[in-house]
């Protein structure tokens, strides 16, 4: 009597549950949503025409089949002498080399603004052009499975020559070009894998000979002596370092428990980034 006593108070807990989780709140005010607009670009000396993104933010509480319009747009460009007028191609905005410079050492201001009210605004400064003596150590290890056939790993180490006197911010990426008559007449283009941030700066290392990263390639097969590493470091202002580094942390990364923090934004009256760069880089060929 005593068993069946429990499993009806039991059952009758568990429905008293389930109806609770079912309630709807009604009093619960939803926060109020500001529109804005958000607008991606990066600018580099490097580029032959530079793009200009610009989106709405979007609801994420209440209704969310709201779409909300943020009107036709105008986007200037300016670098304190002249000020042109970008043009739309598609969902993005642009400038030629031939319209506007963009230069070492220069700053820009960017304006986007709507016939809604809307008005965003940014401004970046690109870095000077320095040469940073990039340079890669190698080391290959050969390995022979049974039967003669012979594969290597190769291990590359990256290396650079940090400006003294300035805060510098990086950013690295290296590009695999492999002529193996196995992939046809054209190179099989990748990227290869990293062990270490690709976004660094040189806090604590002014002047001074920096690791930058390495990058490890395997299972290279004998005869991959054709195969061509392209080694890029950018150069960067702080905006763009700050903007990328953000997004690591608003992913959360493989811990749960890892606090999530916004998205960095540089933009007046808006959301995003506008952010410059230079480029150096390095070819190695496989031997």
């Amino acid at each position: 009597m005593k068993t069946i006593a429990t499993y009806i108070l039991s059952t009758a807990v568990i429905f008293m549950v389930t109806l609770s989780c079912e309630r709807e709140a009604s009093n619960v005010e939803l926060p109020g949503f500001e529109q804005k607009l958000v607008i991606t670009s990066f600018i580099s000396p490097r580029d032959s025409a530079s793009f200009v993104k610009v989106s709405s933010n979007e609801r994420i509480y209440g209704d969310l089949n709201i779409a909300e319009g943020y009107g036709n747009l105008t986007v200037t460009m300016s670098d304190g002498q002249k000020r042109i007028d970008l043009e739309p191609s598609g969902d993005v905005y642009l400038f030629r080399r031939k319209d506007l410079a963009v230069a070492h050492g220069k700053k820009y201001l960017l304006e986007v603004s709507s016939d809604k009210g809307f008005r965003a605004e940014a401004e970046c400064t690109v870095p000077q052009k320095r040469d940073l003596a990039i340079s890669v150590d190698t080391v290959r290890t050969w390995y022979e499975y049974p039967g003669g056939n012979r594969f290597s790993e190769l291990e590359m180490n990256v290396y650079l020559n940090d400006p003294p006197g300035e805060d510098n911010y990086y950013s690295f990426s290296v590009k695999v070009l492999d002529y193996n008559p196995y992939f046809g007449t054209y190179p099989y283009i990748y990227e290869t894998y990293t062990s270490d941030d690709i976004y660094f700066s040189d806090e604590g290392n002014d002047g001074k000979r920096i690791f930058a990263n390495a990058v490890y390639n395997g299972g290279l097969p004998k005869d991959s002596d054709s195969t061509l590493f392209i080694f890029y470091i950018l150069n960067t202002d702080k905006d763009y370092y700050s903007w990328h580094k953000s997004l690591n942390k608003y992913s959360g990364g493989d811990d749960p428990f890892r606090e999530i923090s916004p998205a960095y934004s540089n933009i007046t009256g808006g959301l995003g980034i506008f952010a410059s760069y230079t480029v150096d880089s390095i070819a190695y060929k496989l031997r």
